[in-house]
């Protein structure tokens, strides 16, 4: 399995346009690592987890055409995991011959975004298979499993996958903050191949309300304790962070240094894993 990171930050990037925070202009000067868009990323060529607002730029940078998507499966409704125009562009017109039938999963509320963006599936080859926490889905090759995101809990739909293609296991969490008792269960076991995780409010660990939809630091390594207790991961399990935050999170390479003794790994944007 490959994991390409088509993007690694948060709902407004880095940098931010709006905001001349020390980490913001940082990435101006520096670039490289630090300038990061918004969360999206591609399973081989054939499946995509959410599509926010920078897709289309993220492809065209990273050199990452969509022409064999099969699966596209989103998060939650927020805008830096889905913005319903990319669809749109897989209209005949926007380029030269059809495309293929994209199966789309993704919670309710995802739907109803996509209902209200005025899209027609029957325009651009879609498919809808609505997805609630705890459903599987058979896509093959993959093997899909919602899990109950600890995110946008007045929703309730917000999921986090856990793919399986036969070989590899990768689990994508994020966006989410300490699982629910409920959700253990369906990672006991499971020895995941790969594990990504968010950490969205970086070293601000007394940002509490932030901590109740995101991870800090403290969150990462509670979250790591747990899935190595239930054998979900081992000490050997490549992990790697995503999801930052210019507000809660320093320079890659300071965050590279606070998670080394986690055997964390801070993702980049265009970064590709061989699983």
């Amino acid at each position: 399995m490959k994991l390409t990171f088509l993007g690694t930050a948060g709902p407004d990037q880095i940098p931010s346009p709006y905001c001349d925070c020390p980490r913001c202009e940082y990435a101006r000067e520096h670039g490289g690592y630090d300038k990061r868009k918004r969360c999206s990323y591609l399973i081989n060529d054939d499946m995509l987890v959410d599509m926010g607002a920078d897709l289309m730029v993220a492809c065209s940078m990273h050199n990452v055409h969509l022409r064999n998507l099969k699966y596209a499966l989103v998060t939650h409704s927020h805008h830096d995991h889905f913005y319903p125009q990319n669809l749109s562009m897989r209209r005949l017109g926007f380029q030269q011959s059809e495309m293929p039938t994209l199966v789309f999963a993704a919670p309710p509320s995802v739907m109803m975004l996509l209902d209200a963006a005025g899209i027609r599936d029957e325009r651009i080859a879609l498919a809808r298979k609505p997805v609630l926490p705890f459903d599987h889905l058979d896509l093959p090759p993959y093997q899909v499993t919602a899990l109950k995101a600890t995110h946008m809990q007045a929703v309730g739909d917000a999921v986090n996958y856990l793919i399986d293609d036969g070989r590899k296991k990768v689990l994508i969490a994020s966006d989410t903050a300490v699982y629910e008792d409920a959700v253990w269960p369906y990672l006991e076991g499971v020895q995941l191949d790969q594990l990504i995780i968010e950490c969205a409010v970086g070293v601000n660990t007394s940002f509490a309300a932030g901590q109740t939809r995101h991870l800090s630091i403290n969150g990462v390594r509670t979250m790591l304790e747990r899935m190595k207790e239930i054998k979900a991961i081992t000490s050997d399990t490549p992990v790697y962070a995503t999801h930052f935050t210019h507000k809660h999170c320093l320079t890659h390479r300071e965050m590279n240094e606070i998670f080394q003794d986690m055997g964390v790994v801070c993702a980049y944007d265009g970064l590709t894993l061989d699983i």
